[in-house]
């Protein structure tokens, strides 16, 4: 054999070797689907971000990629079955699928466990100024928007539900619901998000009463509903109607996961966004206003339910030398 064809052998040996080497550390890899919400949400960026801190952070150990879903209520049933691992989701919707309460009553979802606290935001509840509506009280046979499906309008009809009002619901999607509202069709809706554009549209074209609510009210849910009833205090100047701090209804946004995803891989993606934290409420307004930094802090506070997957607890664990409450121990 000839000089040159034996180097080129060895040649091409050596690359089958490197390249066999790569599609092994590939194959080994963690595939990871993160459920989103449709690419049209302004929510949808923060999994984005969140997925991509994780495969940053870890580019030959795990592969994450963000799927468009229906959001946070198909995210839970998502989880269960496996077709994603984990995804965001309204914590007192979650807690209610773990436990088969309420609305999931009959459709036990035990195999959910939770990655950190998440985020809280604000439902305002609004009516047209029209209407005269100031008070929740006065929403009582109101027409008023109501979008069936939805994460914001589960928890606000068993808001109303708890505390004896009964709108005159009319169902419909949400852009629809901004059209109503201004044609005058409703005069009544409400509106997840911090600074949302829905309610700054409505704002451009009519003068409309964002309604407050009382710790009373919270009280009440919570009684009926427990781990559903949640507030936050929003600013003077948020929207043209807030003169002055109110009390606003408020849910927490946060990641669930399966329990069968390996402990090694969720305590990086947990280790990985903990690093990235900081970074990451500075370029997204709903992770900072909602304190998604406080990542521990936040699922104590705010009575998260579903208990800590193994690798997201041992996280916590080593790094803030936390005792993790009972209830948010998982299960053997």
């Amino acid at each position: 054999m000839k000089r040159g064809s034996a180097f080129w052998l060895i040649a091409l040996g050596m690359a089958a070797i490197l390249l066999g080497a790569s599609a092994l550390e590939a194959a080994a890899a963690a595939k990871i689907k993160w459920g989103a919400t449709s690419v049209r949400s302004g929510l949808y960026a923060n999994t984005v971000a969140l997925g991509a801190a994780v495969n940053k952070a870890y580019p030959n150990e795990i592969q994450v990629t963000v799927v468009e879903t229906g959001g946070f209520v198909e995210n839970l049933a998502r989880i269960q079955k496996k077709s994603i691992q984990l995804g965001p989701a309204d914590a007192s919707a979650a807690y209610a699928a773990y436990k088969g309460i309420i609305d999931y009553k009959g459709k036990e979802m035990p195999d959910l466990r939770s990655l950190w606290g998440g985020y809280v935001t604000p439902i305002h509840i609004i009516t047209s100024k029209k209407s005269g509506v100031t008070t929740l009280e006065g929403l009582n046979g109101l027409s008023f928007a109501m979008n069936p499906g939805t994460t914001s309008g589960r928890v606000i009809e068993l808001f109303f539900d708890a505390l004896g009002i009964k709108p005159n619901y009319k169902m419909m999607g949400l852009a629809a619901s901004v059209d109503a509202m201004k044609a005058g069709v409703v005069d009544g809706w409400f509106k997840a998000g911090y600074k949302d554009a829905a309610i700054l549209d409505l704002e451009s074209t009519m003068d409309i009463n964002i309604i407050p609510i009382t710790k009373e009210s919270i009280e009440k849910m919570n009684q009926k509903y427990p781990r559903h009833g949640l507030s936050m205090t929003v600013p003077a100047g948020l929207f043209k109607a807030l003169t002055k701090d109110q009390l606003s209804f408020a849910y927490v946004v946060s990641d669930f996961v399966h329990k069968d995803v390996p402990e090694d891989v969720v305590y990086k993606i947990v280790k990985a966004v903990w690093d990235s934290r900081k970074e990451l409420v500075a370029n997204l307004t709903t992770l900072k206003e909602g304190r998604f930094d406080e990542m521990y802090q936040m699922a104590i506070e705010f009575g998260l339910g579903v208990p800590f997957h193994p690798g997201a607890a041992a996280f916590y664990r080593d790094t803030l030398k936390a005792t993790i409450p009972p209830d948010l121990v998982a299960p053997k």
